[in-house]
């Protein structure tokens, strides 16, 4: 009985250590009305405003109250691979949809329910085949144990005030941390402009959809790491400037004032439509209490890349990222929404870009708005068969004045980094690993579709189909191989069976964001070189 008891007394005593050293909540100032509004005619703020803004951007929100209530990891087997960690990424949309998003995390089954409702309230026939595939990829994202959201809100009037990371983390039961990426200072967010619409109906929803209240408009909105791990450590890294958001946005504003002699439709779908900001794109890097990990924890980077700047500089806040991690010991996880579009922006619709940024997006939804976001558009036109070639796989090597593809230089940088102690991330793509059997570079952690990877982001088709789809959203893993492509290495802490949770998205009219989530199964014991049991996709009803 001593031999028992010694070993058990020790694991114990470890664990209140170890929750004795968790923080259990860090929670950084939020700025005032007051505050938030000096910073939409200030650039650079200097003094105590300045100061208040900088411990802001660089202090994360780090939550363990699941962990010291006592919540333990769903860690979900499959046959061949074991008790697993399953790693999920999803850019709600600002949690705009939180009702939705909150469902898909919590409970299946209720937002099946919610979803054959609404789609019955909009005359959407439901076919047996498209709510299995909803139901299962619902019921493999609320098994998720660790989940990176882009996109979340705080205080923000278009999400009516919620704190989006902490009221998900507490339906789901999990710890979090969450940094703050911009503050949304625009004077017409702020109510600080005025609207002028020649439509009175449009013009009078529009001003009270966008009308703050002082008292609880914050302004945040960033990215949020969700765990049933506890949260060791957190930290911000803010990335590499590619966009001023302030500067830049700003000149967009002038612009428009001088040209005040178009309709007033136009000119304020360009006002909507600009985004006036403090802050810039970051990444939290996180350190996650796993014990069945080599060193008993594991590293997670929670990144958003910048869209509005050209590959190149992608590819340099990537460098700079990975260099911050680059001693980091034992498996590692990157995963974000990576803006790989190929150019410096991706065609939006202007419908949906207006719907994330008032509080009642279904009035605009009737609206018949056909203008289209001009960014990326021309290039678009120029180079279609190039363009379809790169959305489906930005992996592609890129063939100069033939196939150019201005993205792949993100995925070779990914794919021959090493870290400090010699091992990769893993690219193997074995078919036997990979949703559906459908192998090929990463696939094993990023579904592959019949022709390149499968799309995680969507926008109205406004031009009838052409370009509607690409894929931004990505899981890298570093497991404990040494090489990115060694078949023969240990597929312990490898990714496998990478998916796009599109049929989970889209079981909604409009869809719960314009991002699919995407998520993969890292093993938890070494489950030798065996094949695991094959994953299908689609599951049959």
């Amino acid at each position: 009985m001593r031999t028992l008891a010694a070993p058990i007394l020790l694991l114990l005593s470890a664990t209140v250590w170890s929750q004795s050293r968790l923080i259990e909540r860090q929670q950084p100032e939020p700025l005032t009305f007051a505050e938030l509004r000096a910073l939409s005619d200030e650039p650079v703020p200097a003094g105590e405003l300045g100061s208040r803004l900088q411990r802001l951007l660089t202090t994360p929100v780090i939550d363990n109250t699941a962990a010291l209530a006592g919540a333990k990891p769903a860690r979900p087997e499959w046959p061949g691979l074991g008790p697993l960690l399953r790693a999920a990424m999803w850019n709600i949309e600002r949690g705009q949809e939180f009702d939705l998003v909150r469902l898909a995390l919590t409970d299946p089954e209720g937002l099946v329910k919610d979803a054959l409702r609404r789609r019955e309230e909009a005359g959407m026939a439901s076919g047996s085949r498209e709510v299995a595939a909803a139901r299962e990829q619902a019921a493999w994202l609320h098994d998720a144990d660790v989940l990176v959201l882009n996109e979340v809100d705080w205080g923000m009037t278009r999400t009516g005030y919620r704190d989006v990371a902490r009221e998900l983390a507490r339906a789901a039961g999990m710890n979090y941390a969450y940094g703050v990426e911009f503050l949304e200072v625009d004077k017409l967010y702020l109510g600080d402009e005025d609207i002028d619409l020649s439509d009175d109906k449009k013009e009078a929803e529009i001003r009270e959809s966008l009308r703050p209240d002082p008292g609880r408009y914050l302004g945040m909105h960033g990215t949020a790491l969700l765990s049933r791990y506890p949260i060791r450590s957190a930290r911000i890294h803010r990335l590499r400037r590619c966009y001023d958001w302030f500067g830049k946005e700003k000149e967009h504003i002038a612009q428009l004032e001088k040209g005040r002699r178009e309709v007033a439709e136009k000119v304020f779908l360009e006002r909507i439509t600009r985004e006036v900001r403090q802050g810039g794109r970051m990444a939290i890097i996180a350190e996650l209490d796993v014990p069945e990990a080599p060193s008993g924890k594991l590293t997670v980077i929670a990144a958003h890349l910048e869209n509005k700047c050209v590959p190149k500089c992608r590819q340099e806040q990537l460098d700079d990222l990975l260099n911050q991690v680059r001693g980091a010991a034992g498996p590692l996880i990157l995963a974000g929404d990576m803006n790989t579009t190929g150019s410096d922006a991706a065609p939006v619709s202007v419908r949906r870009e207006i719907s994330k940024r008032v509080k009642n997006p279904r009035f605009w939804a009737g609206q018949a708005v056909s203008y289209f976001n001009p960014i990326g558009l021309p290039r678009l036109f120029t180079m279609p068969a190039n363009y379809f070639k790169n959305y489906q796989d930005p992996t592609a090597a890129s063939i100069p004045f033939v196939a150019s593809n201005a993205e792949a230089g993100f995925f070779t940088r990914l794919e021959k980094f090493r870290f400090g102690d010699g091992h990769a991330f893993d690219f193997r793509g074995v078919n036997a690993r990979a949703l559906g059997g459908r192998g090929g570079k990463l696939a094993d952690s990023n579904q592959r579709s019949t022709k390149g990877f499968q799309p995680t982001f969507t926008f109205t088709r406004d031009l009838k189909g052409l370009a509607g789809e690409l894929r931004l959203d990505w899981i890298f893993v570093k497991g404990l191989a040494r090489h990115p492509n060694g078949e023969t290495e240990s597929y312990h802490w490898a990714p496998h069976f990478g998916a796009v949770l599109e049929a989970l998205n889209t079981i909604v009219p409009e869809g719960i964001s314009d991002h699919h989530a995407v998520l993969c199964d890292l093993p938890l014991k070494d489950p030798g070189s065996a094949p695991p049991t094959p994953r299908p996709w689609p599951p049959v009803p």
